[in-house]
């Protein structure tokens, strides 16, 4: 990755922001391995839904 592909600072500028990116979801798809996902923390339900959950049905 040392040297460029193309010629020109724009198509310089993509291909590093794809190889950035590239590199960015081998990292993820090593952290979070097939068939797992990651763990979300629970937070308490907000203002609407409290009050839609007391609106009779």
């Amino acid at each position: 990755m040392r040297h460029c592909r193309y010629r020109g600072l724009a198509k310089t500028h993509v291909q590093h922001v794809l190889t950035a990116a590239g590199t960015n979801i081998v990292r993820l798809s090593d952290r979070f391995p097939p068939g797992t996902t990651p763990a979300s923390p629970s937070r308490p339900p907000g203002h609407f839904k409290r009050l839609c959950q007391r609106l009779p049905t």
